[in-house]
């Protein structure tokens, strides 16, 4: 009985250090959510999909995002506005019948990481 007691009792290290990260981790703004796409985020160099450089994606609360982009190797950027979603881990841009889809694999503010097939890429969150 007095065993029993004692492996009841018992607290695991390794719990008190998973308790600290994570409470570290909503202190520090590194946990992800919708809420934190609100704003401008800076697409880094050669963020190129379906022949389009990436160069900034403002996002709106009201589901919509203005994606500012030019065809690759051109200079004559231009301002087109999407439709996204965010469910869990995918970002999701459509337009008409162009749909991007988009994996985020991270975040660490102010960076967030995304991948599609063709590569992968970081936003960059800026004021």
């Amino acid at each position: 009985m007095m065993s029993a007691m004692l492996l009841a009792s018992c607290e695991c290290p390794y719990l008190d250090d998973l308790d600290r990260a994570q409470l570290r981790k909503q202190n520090t703004g590194d946990g992800f959510y919708a809420d934190k796409l609100i704003g401008t985020w800076q697409c880094d160099y050669q963020m190129v999909i379906a022949g389009y450089e990436f160069k900034q994606i403002v996002f709106m609360s009201n589901g919509k995002a203005d994606i500012t982009m030019a065809k690759e190797h051109d200079t004559a950027w231009f301002t087109e506005t999407f439709s996204y979603a965010y469910y869990g881990s995918t970002l999701r841009f459509s337009k008409g019948r162009n749909n991007i889809s988009l994996n985020i694999e991270g975040y660490l503010f102010p960076e967030l990481y995304v991948r599609d097939s063709f590569g992968r890429y970081t936003l960059t969150k800026r004021r």
